[in-house]
């Protein structure tokens, strides 16, 4: 074997080192828990996550952190982890701020930031489990749960 032949084997095992290690570091790999997914929309919502805005469809995964919008005609169906349901209505506009589902610790917890529009909320595990874990916070109010669903509009 050449020397140049075993610098270019070096390179080659190299990069596919290197390759390997951002693979498996990739945000991708190190992607958070999908806590949701849209089961209903019309005509238009969207969704901001890291910064980066994409349409909402059927089937989207919608992940903790994530700010959720509908246009001046729109809605958008969300069914979570823990079985709740949560519909957005026309120009709406909203923040999971916090989601997290450990039945089996105890460690509940569904904290959303509502900016605008009508949310309409059914609880799901979470709020049977523990109904003070569940709130919703809006620009004047913070609202817990304290029953099975709620009917939220901001202005």
């Amino acid at each position: 074997m050449l020397f140049s032949d075993q610098i270019k084997l070096k390179h080659i095992f190299f990069l596919h080192l290197l390759a390997a290690v951002l693979l498996i570091f990739s945000p991708t790999s190190m992607a958070a828990e999908r806590i949701g997914l849209v089961k209903t929309y019309e005509p238009m919502a969207t969704v901001i996550r890291n910064g980066v805005e994409s349409k909402l469809e059927i089937g989207s995964e919608i992940f903790e952190g994530d700010e959720i919008a509908t246009d001046s005609s729109g809605a958008v169906g969300i069914i979570f982890t823990d079985g709740a349901v949560l519909t957005l209505g026309p120009s709406g506009k909203l923040i999971v701020e916090n989601f997290l589902f450990k039945p089996a610790e105890k460690n509940v917890s569904f904290i959303s930031k509502i900016f605008k529009g009508t949310v309409a909320f059914a609880s799901g595990a979470i709020g049977r489990i523990s109904p003070e874990s569940v709130q919703f916070e809006t620009p004047t109010a913070t609202l817990g749960l304290r029953g099975t669903k709620i009917l939220i509009e901001v202005e």
